[in-house]
């Protein structure tokens, strides 16, 4: 036998009581929990699964992308390898630390890509993920 729910309720009785937290925080328990009451405590929580953590990924792809878009007027006619490159780097960096990538910037925006290559491994991000810049380099640098 199936049981049958109003799940629209359920949730909206559970935000009420639960609230929304957009970050981690912990909860009357000292448990980390973020959004709606989602414990992700790692000995007593459910914590995410493999489905939930690809959706959220999708979205920051999403958001990064949007970001780039609105921030780089070249970013839409670069080629996908450069977009694509681009993306990863603001996902990882965060847009206003990208922003400060300013010779390899110019580089890209002139379609220089063995320059935007250079630029990148020539960086604090290259020293801290050295085998993340190397791909990344090479994703540039294919144009």
């Amino acid at each position: 036998m199936t049981v049958i729910l109003n799940t629209e309720r359920i949730a909206a009785d559970l935000r009420r009581e639960e609230g929304y937290r957009r970050f981690a925080y912990l909860d009357s328990l000292g448990l980390v929990t973020v959004g709606i009451g989602r414990c992700i405590h790692e000995a007593h929580g459910v914590g995410i699964d493999e489905e939930e953590a690809l959706y959220l990924l999708r979205r920051d792809i999403e958001r990064c992308a949007g970001e780039c878009d609105r921030a780089l007027p070249w970013f839409s006619s670069a080629s996908a390898n450069v977009r694509e490159a681009v993306v990863q780097l603001v996902f990882q960096l965060g847009l206003p630390k990208y922003l400060g990538f300013k010779k390899h910037l110019a580089a890209l925006e002139a379609g220089d890509y063995e320059t935007a290559a250079d630029e990148l491994l020539d960086s604090r991000f290259a020293r801290q993920t050295p085998g993340r810049a190397a791909r990344m380099a090479d994703r540039i640098r294919a144009g």
